[in-house]
């Protein structure tokens, strides 16, 4: 029940506007959806302070308590899905001072890692940052203003991350002994990045006055702010560091660790799930899959074990890659086979072109698979960035279903047309909730099997292999964090279960457990959702359901909390 009274429909309008509003002025700011809509970039990228923390926790109150005063169901039915979205949103932004030291969200979209200098934390945010600056247009008065104060917000942020790793120290927090390996390549790669690509020839500011003034200063500032920065990080993780930090991986190893990852898993999942209901549910659908590929091989005439048969499968022709580029053009022919039926199974197509491209290489050792990126001003296309280190792979034997989770009809389809939809409101078109992301992404992954775009048996085992895996985080993600597994048996599980290559195990298991925790539960968890939410339309719907109608009806109201999709088709196909 509500703290407050409930305001009537009319002001209950006005209140969720006000809401909303207060929301956006905080995420329209943010870098990423200011970079994806080309607007110029002078000072905004995100505050690691904690007095910042205390700024957004103190904002999330402020919204919750507006909220507390209205009735969902009282509201137009837009309006409503807005108001539970600003919620979520809201109640992660209240506790953010008060997980500050044990988990923070360096890019501003609600993904928070212990340690903000991570291949999936401050990693991929320097990983967006850096063609920003590479890119940088000096055409017109007051760009070269901008850079510089570009420059000096690189420089703050980075000082705040070195502030916060002291202050995490003091409190008995450091970043976990193995992980601390991949964590100082990543930052002596990305200083090497800088000193290459912050640095601006003459020669491209020369439409600008005092060209070689202007070239001067902003190598000033890189040699003497950008720089001095980035070797403060990387000195301030020095054997001493090492010697204090935890030997084992997890959240549970750290203190407010456990708390924070139990805040975590609602807040990934967007439901009300214990670890230990995760860790169970992950047991019971492995059992479900290792059935399903032991019929596979029987189809298959194959009369070895699971294991047998993954080194089978590994001495086929093709079955590892030549190549960097093989494996981006493994990927590349399944993404060309969803155009033939996608029709059948969708209203509307994305305006955007949409390929493959390797991931930059100073991410390749210490993330497994890549990312998905949308596109921006400088690149028109939505880009798939797939590690290309890593030849004998999962991602070659799966590569159909990872094409189908990372572009069409997955992350690029909903990304696109949801930032697109002028019927949504700016907050709404930039929203990014994981559990609707990922269970969105994997739920196209499983329907493309139903589109028969696993007809090749060798495709769908390849299908069961990435399902399998999957699966294992949620056994092992929970393990590691909250159930007291070793890291060494998290990699064993995945062993037993995976066709996973021994890197590829080393990293995700090290991403789950001192990356972004608990961001992993949303995949399966969202898939079986997503999958629940439809056959309870299609039995309310009958003859009457069709796919293209339930996939509009999720894609046109965007990104959501999941009890709010579920809330929202419910009343959208209500049944008879």
């Amino acid at each position: 029940m509500a703290r407050y009274r409930l305001t009537p429909p009319e002001q209950a309008l006005s209140t969720v506007s006000r809401a909303v509003d207060l929301a956006w002025g905080h995420i329209g700011n943010d870098f990423f959806p200011q970079r994806e809509r080309g607007a110029p970039l002078d000072g905004r990228l995100p505050d690691l302070s904690f007095e910042g923390a205390q700024r957004r926790a103190a904002m999330g109150a402020k919204i919750l308590e507006l909220l507390d005063t209205v009735d969902d169901d009282t509201l137009p039915h837009d309006w409503a899905l807005s108001s539970k979205l600003v919620r979520y949103y809201a109640n992660s932004w209240s506790q953010d001072a008060e997980h500050y030291w044990v988990a923070i969200d360096p890019t501003c979209s609600l993904f928070y890692g212990p340690f903000a200098q991570t291949a999936y934390t401050g990693g991929y945010l320097f990983s967006s940052i850096n063609p920003t600056v590479a890119g940088f247009a000096f055409d017109k008065d007051g760009d070269g203003e901008r850079y510089l104060t570009l420059l000096a917000d690189i420089t703050r942020m980075l000082w705040q991350i070195h502030e916060r790793t002291a202050g995490q120290a003091q409190r008995g927090i450091r970043i976990h002994q193995p992980q601390l390996p991949a964590v100082r390549t990543l930052l002596q790669r990305l200083r090497s990045t800088a000193q290459a690509v912050y640095p601006v020839a003459a020669e491209r500011l020369a439409a600008l006055k005092d060209a070689g003034a202007l070239a001067a200063e902003i190598a000033r500032r890189v040699e003497q702010g950008v720089l001095p920065a980035f070797d403060a990080m990387i000195s301030q993780l020095d054997a001493e560091y090492e010697r204090l930090a935890p030997a084992e991986v997890g959240m549970d190893k750290l203190p407010g660790g456990r708390q924070a990852y139990a805040w975590l898993l609602r807040q990934h999942t967007t439901r009300e799930f214990s670890a230990e209901q995760v860790h169970a549910a992950g047991h019971a659908r492995m059992a479900r899959i290792q059935a399903e590929m032991a019929a596979l091989r029987e189809q298959l005439g194959f009369t070895g074990s699971a294991a047998d048969f993954a080194d089978y499968l590994r001495r086929q022709p093709g079955a590892v890659a030549t190549s960097a580029d093989d494996i981006g053009e493994r990927m590349r022919r399944h993404k060309d086979g969803i155009e033939q039926r996608f029709d059948e199974f969708f209203h509307q197509r994305s305006a955007y072109a949409y390929d493959l491209v390797r991931l930059d290489p100073a991410l390749e050792g210490s993330m497994t698979w890549g990312f998905y990126h949308p596109p921006v001003p400088e690149e028109p296309r939505g880009l798939y960035h797939y590690n290309g280190g890593k030849l004998d792979s999962l991602a070659v034997i799966a590569a159909a279903s990872l094409v189908f989770h990372e572009l069409v009809p997955g992350h690029h389809l909903h990304l696109t047309l949801q930032r697109d939809n002028e019927a949504l409101l700016p907050l709404r078109r930039n929203a990014s909730v994981n559990a609707f992301n990922e269970a969105w992404a994997e739920y196209s992954a499983t329907l493309t099997g139903e589109m028969g775009l696993y007809d090749d048996p060798h495709d769908r085992y390849g299908r069961l292999c990435m399902d399998a895996f999957l699966t294992c985080r949620l056994v092992v993600d929970t393990g590691m964090n909250a159930l007291g597994w070793s890291w060494e048996r998290a990699k064993d599980y995945l062993r037993e279960h995976t066709l996973c290559a021994e890197a590829e195990i080393e990293s995700d298991t090290l991403r789950y457990s001192c990356g972004i925790p608990a961001q992993s539960l949303a995949y399966k968890l969202g898939d079986e959702d997503l999958l629940r939410m439809r056959e309870n339309v299609r039995a309310r719907m009958k003859e009457r359901f069709d796919y293209r109608d339930f996939h509009a009806a999720i894609l046109d109201a965007g990104a959501l909390p999941l009890p709010a999709l579920e809330w929202h088709l419910d009343r959208v196909f209500p049944g008879a």
